[in-house]
């Protein structure tokens, strides 16, 4: 029986869906499974691979199946190896374990044996290995849990939940502020995963709106893998009434006076 993908404010992007709620699935098993009250934080993808899941797993030197090798799934055996090499990079070490699970729950009929090198992302070419990418992002990040840590973020902040979220679909400065200074230092703490995981899985759903847009833009999400070029802007961007807002002396100015 499949667990159904509830999620308030936000949805999988069109065409994702599938995807999401196969993940989920898979992870409402494994707490299931566990006796767990609720899904822990980071997701404890190895651990479960092995234990509710029942997949071998392990670390191992796979340089024979190639240089850039970094994980290999065998479906007939079901057994999922990891190179040794991602271990000191633990996000992408924890990607690429959710990624091979993802063919492994996919695609065991369409072949054998899938080996993973270093084009993980949203550029991977084969439709197949795009779907293992998404499946990871929805197991790790998975979609409930990510708007739940978001909409913490806006209540800690006293932030009017509505308007921010608007406001994250756009590229203003006010946008990467939100994205910067408050949102994606969570979630690549809470759910453990890299940026560039974060930003990609962000930018995989959208809010449920008569007219649906990504919730984080693509040319926004390739500004934030770089570092801030205009820190001094952000620096001058404040909540007021709920949002952010930039603040120039004109502004603290009559702020005060109305004071």
């Amino acid at each position: 029986m499949s667990a159904s993908l509830t999620a308030r404010i936000f949805e999988p992007r069109r065409g994702r869906r599938q995807v999401d709620q196969r993940a989920w699935s898979c992870l409402e098993r494994c707490r299931r499974k566990l006796r767990l009250d609720q899904t822990p934080l980071p997701i404890p993808i190895e651990e479960w691979i092995e234990g509710p899941l029942g997949i071998r797993f392990g670390y191992a030197d796979l340089s024979h199946l190639g240089n850039d090798v970094l994980g290999a799934t065998y479906i007939e055996e079901r057994e999922i190896l990891i190179d040794e090499r991602v271990l000191a990079h633990e996000g992408r070490c924890r990607f690429t374990c959710a990624h091979e699970l993802g063919h492994m729950t996919l695609h065991a009929k369409v072949r054998s044996e899938f080996h993973e090198t270093e084009e993980l992302g949203p550029g991977s070419s084969s439709l197949h290995e795009r779907q293992a990418d998404r499946f990871a992002a929805a197991f790790l990040m998975p979609l409930p849990l990510l708007e739940r840590e978001i909409l913490r973020v806006f209540k800690q902040h006293r932030m009017d939940k509505a308007r921010c979220t608007i406001e994250l679909m756009k590229t203003t400065p006010e946008s990467e502020w939100l994205w910067r200074r408050r949102l994606l230092p969570v979630i690549t703490r809470r759910f453990d995963v890299s940026l560039s995981a974060a930003i990609n899985r962000c930018s995989d759903i959208q809010p449920r709106i008569t007219e649906p847009h990504r919730l984080l833009p693509d040319d926004l999400g390739e500004r934030l893998l770089r570092p801030a070029g205009r820190e001094a802007e952000l620096d001058s961007i404040q909540i007021v009434e709920g949002v952010p807002k930039r603040q120039d002396l004109f502004n603290v100015a009559a702020a005060e006076g109305s004071k």
